[in-house]
Formats: structure tokens, C-alpha cells, sequence
């Protein structure tokens, strides 16, 4: 058992893997799966450097804004989504589950068996 998964609050989350197709001509590329998996997850805002906030802010003159976060599954389960991984979590105002942008490779951290794990970033959508 990990120091890190007792006493957690996962929450539940839908993950669509990222999966290979080929397009109309005939070229390999990956693509969220259509299907869905539901799984259990924790997550934890991640800060944004002051470069990435100016540029949200002049860029979209404040009517967007951007939300990233840290997501991380019990050990042993999906640590090697692709980047183009997506996931449902949380509500939106309309009640319909969000959906969630994975966010670059995993972050494999293991510094020792009792606290080694996965996390993705994940960006809303």
C-alpha cells in the first residue's frame, strides 16, 4: 500500500485512452477512444507561471480561463495515458460532466516504494 493512496478522496472520473486510427488517406494518428472507462482519481491545482496567465489574459481579453490541474489514479491503474487522453470530471453549470484535456506525458515519480506514483496534468476543455 502507498503512503499516498490512504486516506485519499478519489473521485469518479470517465477516461477515454488515447487510441491509434488511421485518417481518410490512410495516415496513423491517435484520437480519444469513443469509449469510455470509468475509474477513481485525485486531484490537486496545479499554479500557473506568469507567463502562461498573461498570455491566457491577452489573448482572450479575460473571457476564457484557463484551469489546470493535477490528476493522479491508485497506483497500478492507467499510468500510461498518451496526450491525446481526455477525461469527464466534474459538472458544468448545466449539470453535464466537463470534459478534461490530458496534458503532455505522465510524470512517473519514485523516490521510494512507498510513494512512488503516476500524475498526468489535465487542462479543461
Amino acid at each position: 500500500m502507498s503512503l499516498l493512496d490512504s486516506g485519499a478522496v478519489y473521485q469518479d472520473v470517465t477516461v477515454y485512452p488515447q487510441e491509434k486510427v488511421t485518417d481518410e488517406d490512410g495516415n496513423p494518428r491517435t484520437k480519444p477512444s469513443s469509449t469510455g472507462v470509468a475509474a477513481k482519481a485525485r486531484f490537486q491545482p496545479l499554479m500557473q507561471s506568469g507567463t502562461s496567465a498573461r498570455l491566457q489574459e491577452s489573448d482572450n481579453e479575460g473571457f476564457e480561463s484557463q484551469e489546470v490541474y493535477s490528476m493522479r489514479f491508485p497506483r497500478g491503474v492507467f499510468e500510461n495515458l498518451g496526450p491525446q487522453s481526455e477525461i469527464e470530471w466534474g459538472l458544468t453549470a448545466q449539470g453535464l460532466p466537463q470534459r478534461w484535456a490530458v496534458f503532455g506525458f505522465p510524470a512517473r515519480r519514485n523516490n521510494s516504494p512507498a510513494t512512488a506514483h503516476v500524475s498526468y496534468q489535465v487542462e479543461r476543455r
